[in-house]
């Protein structure tokens, strides 16, 4: 197994517990369909072979999405628009390639998959709370683009092109903050030790990512993804 398949399996299980920490335990079906369809779309765009396997897979999944939310719902409708986004990421349109549009699609993709289409399925409505995790999405994917700044200059626009490298850092530490300073799920004075711990960490985060940023030379965004896991765990235990 390849370096980036495991990494992309760990993605994907931080992005199902995430998912069912919003969407409630009862709702794993989702969570897990979501956490797949991650896997699925990073391998296609990284892989360069045996994309059969992955075609395949989606097959699988939208046949389950199919059960979920019958053929003709708008949700079902948006996961095919979702899936030729990120057939259309290099192929075709190849929006990757427009400028600043990339981070703002993947975190819509990402909100409309794990917890957009769920939730309209099962409640008829998204609460208006939920859409802050765009921003943590928004905030993952420039945190992506400032890994591969080197290899981006002179061929696609992102956001840290425009910015320097510290003010990227500070936008990427103020957006978390922000992100997190709207959660009502951290309780720095809980009774439950768990919670308390889960939400101390949560805290200090922006901190000791921008710290990280400000001394590593090579990112590794998939740090950066590991705070799914915790904010899915919180929701999990409050």
């Amino acid at each position: 197994m390849s370096t980036s398949t495991k990494s992309h399996l760990v993605l994907a299980v931080y992005a199902s517990v995430f998912s069912l920490g919003i969407l409630g335990k009862a709702h794993w079906d989702f969570a897990l369909l979501f956490g797949l369809s991650i896997f699925m779309a990073y391998q296609w765009l990284e892989e360069r072979r045996n994309h059969w396997i992955y075609l395949l897979l989606a097959g699988v999944t939208s046949v389950f999405y199919v059960y979920l939310l019958s053929p003709f719902s708008a949700g079902f409708v948006l996961y095919c628009c979702l899936g030729l986004l990120v057939y259309s990421y290099e192929k075709g349109i190849k929006w990757r390639k427009i400028p600043f549009l990339k981070p703002v699609f993947i975190s819509l993709c990402w909100f409309a998959l794990g917890i957009g289409i769920p939730k309209f399925a099962l409640y008829g409505q998204i609460p208006i709370q939920d859409f802050s995790h765009i921003l943590l999405f928004m905030i993952l994917a420039i945190v992506e683009d400032l890994e591969d700044r080197a290899v981006d200059e002179g061929h696609i626009k992102t956001i840290p092109m425009y910015l320097t490298k510290m003010e990227t850092e500070a936008l990427i530490a103020f957006w978390l903050f922000s992100y997190l300073a709207l959660s009502n799920r951290i309780d720095l004075f809980s009774e439950r030790l768990d919670i308390k711990i889960l939400s101390i960490v949560l805290t200090s985060a922006p901190l000791i990512y921008f710290i990280y940023l400000k001394k590593s030379e090579n990112i590794n965004h998939r740090y950066f993804d590991f705070i799914l896991l915790l904010i899915g765990m919180l929701h999990l235990l409050v």
